[in-house]
């Protein structure tokens, strides 16, 4: 202890638990899953990521970018036209973010007070529950139906809405089972909410489908998107949101200057969608590389292969856990997603994406060697 003119001072003991929120809990974070190092040559087929590079206007865009010393527009105006004129809205109703996460994020601060509840439907992207709980959410799950089909269980999650409900999220199609729910059941979900209803079509361009028409006509519908899998913008973190005109007001009074998306990413982002036949041509030919590597897997003993709609399937060695031949595959330089977490009852599935053909090819060859290995 010691002492100033006004007497002593006593030392205080900095105690981190009073400084951090009390409904943050401490985690260690999100895993890519295998520990293995990876080489430059590692076929990773786990973050369901383009195999393609940038389009050739985008390409373009990033050679030529030059003005890295100035900020990005404050609101992003040429992005959200672009983005606007993509999904045929107005741009006043689009708000971006560094990836999809940071749309969540503002999605969480303009509605979300402690204890309210968002409500999931396990299993699903794992973010929403670790994202929303971080603003203080209290999520609650309503299963989706059991394998093969995953159903999603529409009179359940009705049911199940409170006055404390402020957000109903469905992803369609799902991550990580590639199910690709009717839009009438999203729908009767929309139609008879009190609340906010988020459908996630991260995956939409796989799939054909998507819900702009729900959003036009229901005023509590909002849509989220991405440009990381379609247009191959993963490392460049361009995602948006399509919010309800009613609510606008407080989402951009939430959304962050710039909207956090840097001023190369918005080029490369602007770019890319003035090669939309380019884009959709490699989404055309990952959705047929999905139907072969589906159909070369289904040839395996054994092997189940759910329905996909997205970039990825969700495949089911016979096998009760699939640590062993996830870990198997890594020391092999073939990185696949494995599901850890027992409460979502998938610890005897991995879910791979699709790459190119090449990639494909190799994934393919590798599983059946190490799936022939660990079953000895």
């Amino acid at each position: 202890m010691s002492g100033t003119r006004n007497g002593p001072v006593r030392s205080l003991r900095f105690e981190p638990e009073r400084a951090v929120r009390a409904h943050i809990e401490p985690v260690t974070g999100y895993s890519r899953g295998a520990a293995q190092e990876r080489s430059r040559d590692a076929i990773q087929l786990d973050w369901n990521e383009s195999p393609f590079g940038l389009s050739p206007r985008a390409q373009i865009a990033y050679d030529a970018f030059r003005t890295g010393n100035r900020y990005p527009d404050l609101e992003q105006t040429h992005l959200t036209g672009a983005l606007a004129a993509y999904v045929g809205t107005t741009p006043e109703r689009v708000i971006v973010g560094a990836g999809l996460d940071d749309v969540f994020t503002t999605t969480a601060l303009t509605i979300i007070e402690p204890g309210d509840e968002v409500i999931i439907s396990d299993p699903t992207f794992g973010v929403y529950r670790s994202l929303f709980e971080l603003h203080g959410a209290s999520v609650v799950n309503v299963p989706l139906g059991p394998a093969p089909d995953f159903a999603l269980p529409v009179e359940e999650i009705v049911a199940v809405i409170s006055a404390r409900t402020k957000l109903v999220i469905v992803c369609n199609p799902n991550n990580p089972t590639g199910t690709l729910f009717g839009k009438a059941e999203i729908e009767s979900i929309v139609a008879r909410a009190p609340c906010l209803v988020a459908i996630d079509e991260a995956y939409a361009e796989f799939s054909g489908v998507a819900h702009r028409d729900l959003a036009d006509r229901y005023p509590n519908v909002i849509l989220f998107r991405t440009m990381s899998k379609f247009a191959g913008l993963a490392g460049y973190r361009v995602g948006y949101g399509i919010f309800p005109p009613s609510i606008l007001p407080w989402v951009r009074r939430a959304a962050p200057a710039f909207r956090n998306v840097s001023a190369i990413s918005a080029a490369v982002a602007i770019a890319s969608l003035e090669d939309r036949d380019y884009l959709m041509a490699n989404v055309r030919k990952l959705v047929t590389e999905r139907e072969r590597v589906a159909a070369a897997l289904r040839q395996i003993e054994g092997v189940l292969v759910y329905p996909s709609a997205a970039n990825f399937l969700l495949i089911a060695p016979p096998m009760p856990d699939t640590a062993e031949i996830v870990d198997e595959l890594a020391r092999r330089q073939v990185f696949i997603r494995r599901f850890a977490d027992p409460a979502l009852g998938l610890r005897h599935c991995v879910r791979v994406s699709i790459g190119s053909a090449t990639e494909n090819d190799m994934f393919l060859e590798r599983f059946t060697e190490a799936l022939s290995g660990t079953m000895r």
